[in-house]
Order: structure tokens, then sequence, then C-alpha cells
């Protein structure tokens, strides 16, 4: 789906707009990484990624910038409420399969990969605004509208939209550079956002106005 929100092309312009990829990492895309042994279908994931490289290529060459987001976990950062947002584990209960360690192939981008110059911002927590230098990354650069990319849609994405949006920035969900493991959870973000936090918008739509301010410029 796409919004019929009307937007101005300078929501996406070089040097105002930024794209932002999430968790694109081999625990949450790739099928033997952590999120594929517990059991999540990550094919949406997969078959997102084709579009997402040839958006990135769309993005680099009308000069957008482009950053990156990884999350990573370890014991410095695996705190108690961290570690029983799904509830308290049960005494003696097997440990569930760890996500994206600090230093591991599960950690590493799936199939995208800054290039040299683009920022590589570090999370540990589901919004790539907590905790991290991602608003002076932004600013410094003189960002104000960020078209979010990434997995999952409806939770890290998601988050650091919402997140984007209370930092007054403009928010854009590219909805087919985006994946869940579940069709009807990507689906409801995009509903959600499209009603209450941004605009939802397709990667050929983004890139035909990249084209178009090319060609006034």
């Amino acid at each position: 789906m796409s919004t019929s929100t009307p937007y101005a092309p300078s929501r996406f312009a070089p040097g105002r707009a930024a794209v932002v990829v999430v968790d694109v990492q081999n625990d949450f895309c790739d099928p033997a990484g952590a999120c594929g042994q517990r059991g999540s279908d990550t094919a949406a994931a997969v078959a997102m990624v084709p579009r997402l490289e040839r958006f990135l290529a769309d993005a680099r060459a009308a000069g957008v910038m482009v950053v990156f987001i990884q999350t990573t976990h370890d014991e410095s950062t695996d705190s108690p409420a961290w570690l029983a947002r799904r509830g308290d584990a049960e005494a003696g209960a097997p440990d569930p399969v760890s996500t994206c360690r600090t230093g591991s192939w599960g950690a590493e981008f799936y199939r995208v990969a800054p290039q040299p110059g683009e920022p590589v911002v570090i999370k540990h927590r589901y919004s790539a605004f907590a905790g991290t230098n991602l608003d002076v990354v932004l600013r410094t650069a003189g960002v104000d509208s960020l078209l979010l990319t990434g997995v999952s849609t409806n939770v890290c994405v998601e988050s650091t939209l919402r997140d984007g949006l209370f930092a007054e920035y403009r928010v854009t969900l590219v909805e087919d550079c985006a994946a869940s493991y579940e069709a009807e959870a990507h689906e409801a973000t995009c509903e959600n956002v499209a009603r209450y936090f941004g605009v939802v918008a397709t990667s050929e739509e983004i890139s035909a106005t990249w084209s178009a301010l090319a060609q006034v410029a």
C-alpha cells in the first residue's frame, strides 16, 4: 500500500533526507541466523533485500545520505529489564537463542554494507535513537527527513520511525524496503504509520522523485 497523504519533494531531497537502514543483519535476515533458528520466517526479509540494494544504489547516485543501523548485544548492555521484556524466565528454562552477539557472524550485515564514509550507528534496543548518537549524526549532516528501511517493520523499524517523529524529523516508511516475519505485522505497521506517524511510500516513488529533482537542478 502507499499513502494518499501529499508530500513535498523536499521530503526526499538530497541534503535534507537520509535513508536509514535498520538491522539488515544475518541474525535477522539469513535463514541460518538466530531468528530463523527460532522458527521465524525470514522469506520476506530475503525477498526484500534486492529491492533495498537497488534503492540504496539510487540514493547514492542522487547524493542522498545513507545511515546503517547495527544491533549488537552482550553482557554490558543486557540489562535485567531488557532480558525480561517478554516475561521473566522460569527457573531451569533453556536460554533463548542469542541474537546479534557483539563480534559474531549474526551481527554482520546481510548482503548490504556501508560504503566508505557512510555512518554506522550501533544500537542495543529496538529504536535506533535509544542510547545512540544517531540524532547527532543526522543533525550534523543537516538532515530533517528520514526514509526508514530494514527489519523488522513492526519492531525496530517502527520503533525508530516513531522516535524519529518525536525528535522532530519528518518520517517516511519505505514499504517495499522493509520486512517483517509475518505479512500481517508488516501491513499493520504500514496502516498505523500512514494514519498517525508519517508517510508510507514505495522505493519506486521515492527514486522517481530523485530523478525529477535532478532534472530540475
